[in-house]
């Protein structure tokens, strides 16, 4: 077995989550709550336990007012995000409870020698801890799969950063997302965009010469596609990627809609099944970021994977099953594929974001890329 391989395994027994809250509490190390952009509707109770279960709680670390907390018999004095350098209360490590848009202000602690971590459900921590070693086997045959020390780095440090709440486990590509060299779609292809939201990937691959069939199930985000679907020239179908035909219940979420949840009813298809309707040729590409809905939809494009082996850009974190079950699944259609991973942050440059946070990043020095457990894709040809 892989040496980095058994160093993870090492390390994430070691470093899980539930072991890292006991060393805080054991070495009374100094610690800050940090309250950033989207404060939790029971940020004061969660502040309230970590206190009661013996963290020493230092400061609370703020953007500016907040309003709501009844915290005030716990005496943790405020401090503005400004004041951080030279406050006598600076802590050793920043908690915060948003783990993904509390990461974006990491950079900045990490200049006063202070690290965050996320302060999640240890349940849940550790239920994820005992899900991947239940599944060993299976991540190291994924692992064994990819062939570029980028891609190992990237899909150890996703296992990794999952389990520890710890940002600085990640591994961060520089490119664009879903745009690795040698894993696009070039003029001429086929190309199948699953999850198509406000069109803009499907306006990049059309504008790369490829012929683009993109799917949006959820009707607020199929109309915000219909203006660039016609500017640019690809095809925008009101449908859900699945593994049949048929009508299902789907939530509207924004960027977060996902299906098999929520009370609206979207009519979904197979990829086979679309391809045989639409006597498509072939399929050169496919992208997928359908919220949990991968694994469905691979199984109802078997037959166009196998046909034709596209290269494909899917996304692997919505399920933490998906770190093996997508590669190991595409495998048993077509062995000959090969597998790359990589893991992005996420552009908030127009995207998220308002005017007044961004301004907020700016005036700390920090750029609009947020550094996430999401965005992990595994890459296929």
């Amino acid at each position: 077995m892989s040496e980095n391989f058994i160093k993870m395994v090492s390390e994430i027994h070691n470093e899980r989550y539930l072991m890292q809250t006991h060393n805080l509490i054991a070495n009374k190390i100094p610690c800050g709550i940090f309250i950033g952009f989207y404060p939790q509707s029971n940020i004061s109770d969660n502040i309230r336990y970590l206190k009661n279960e013996g963290v020493n709680l230092t400061c609370i670390c703020t953007l500016g007012e907040i309003r709501g907390l009844d915290i005030e018999d716990l005496e943790i004095p405020f401090i503005n995000i400004l004041e951080l350098p030279n406050s006598e209360f600076k802590p050793l490590q920043m908690l915060c409870f948003n783990e993904i848009f509390d990461s974006i202000f990491r950079e900045y602690f990490l200049n006063f020698g202070i690290d965050m971590l996320s302060v999640s459900d240890i349940v849940n921590m550790e239920m994820l801890y005992d899900n991947c070693i239940k599944n060993l086997p299976q991540l190291y045959e994924v692992y064994k799969m990819l062939p570029d020390k980028e891609s190992q780095k990237a899909f150890l440090g996703a296992i990794k950063g999952g389990i520890t709440g710890r940002v600085s486990d990640y591994n961060f590509a520089p490119e664009p997302q879903y745009f690795l060299t040698g894993f696009l779609p070039v003029e001429g292809d086929i190309a199948i965009d699953g999850g198509a939201y406000d069109g803009s990937t499907s306006r990049d691959f059309a504008m790369q010469g490829a012929q683009v069939y993109a799917f949006e199930m959820d009707a607020e985000n199929y109309k915000k596609c219909l203006p660039c679907a016609e500017k640019f020239g690809f095809t925008i179908e009101n449908l859900g990627l699945s593994n049949q035909e048929g009508q299902e219940f789907y939530f509207s979420g924004d960027t977060a809609s996902r299906k098999g949840i929520g009370n609206l009813i979207g009519n979904f298809i197979d990829l086979d099944t679309y391809v045989n309707k639409k006597d498509l040729p072939c399929v050169d590409y496919i992208k997928l970021d359908i919220e949990g809905a991968e694994l469905d939809m691979l199984h109802g494009a078997a037959k166009t994977i196998a046909r034709w082996k596209p290269k494909m850009a899917i996304s692997a974190y919505h399920k933490p099953e998906d770190l093996w079950t997508l590669a190991l699944y595409i495998k048993s259609i077509r062995p000959d594929y090969e597998f790359k991973f990589r893991h992005y942050k996420i552009d908030c440059t127009n995207y998220t974001l308002n005017d007044a946070e961004r301004n907020v990043l700016r005036q700390l020095g920090l750029s609009y890329f947020l550094p996430s457990g999401c965005e992990k894709v595994l890459y296929c040809r």
